[in-house]
């Protein structure tokens, strides 16, 4: 396997070498084109956070779905309809108005409960993530996850807290999606309907 970025000029020998298990390959297109992803996602979003979290989904759909990539079109263009659709879903998600309990308005709020047997899935893959978070990750993956995840930081203030770079810090955020979605069986599926 070359060592020299060079040696893969073309998206197809990257592809190639990333479905042959190149994680160096993989870097080299993550490095190549989230740039050009985040600034999209930004442009469309308005928010840095949000955009972050778009590309970090989109290289990993990239990731788990290059197999199906059959090169009709460029790879560009295939990741940016990735990139399209991830920040038209992001578009379609229902923000619930936030109301203060204390006012006593509250019980007067329509709650739509969930399915039972949706309810017992949720639970069950939170519970399987919560263990793959405690059981694979790294000690410093912890606490980018915490980070990032529950006190919903940016890439840049993390990496800035942690004493890494953001690049480093975008690897972890990778390798750590990539860990809990392996660990924990039903999360894509749960993520997408």
């Amino acid at each position: 396997m070359p060592r020299n970025n060079e040696a893969w000029s073309s998206d197809d020998q990257i592809v190639q070498q990333i479905l042959n298990g190149s994680a160096e390959a993989f870097d080299l297109l993550y490095n190549r084109y989230f740039p050009r992803v985040y600034r999209f996602a930004l442009k469309r979003l308005g928010d840095p956070g949000e955009a972050e979290d778009v590309a970090q989904e989109v290289f990993f759909t990239v990731f788990n779905c290059l197999a199906s990539f059959k090169g009709n079109s460029s790879l560009l263009v295939w990741i940016f309809g990735i990139t399209r659709n991830t920040v038209n879903r992001r578009f379609r998600r229902v923000i619930p108005p936030i109301e203060s309990l204390d006012t006593g308005n509250g019980a007067e709020l329509a709650a739509r409960e969930p399915l039972p047997d949706h309810t017992v899935d949720v639970r069950r893959v939170l519970s399987r993530c919560e263990e793959v978070i405690e059981r694979d990750l790294t000690p410093l993956q912890r606490r980018i996850f915490h980070l990032k995840h529950l006190r919903r930081q940016p890439i840049r203030t993390i990496a800035e807290a942690l004493g890494k770079s953001e690049d480093a810090i975008k690897a972890n955020l990778y390798r750590m999606r990539r860990t809990i979605a392996q660990g924990a069986a039903g999360l894509e599926s749960l993520l997408s309907s």
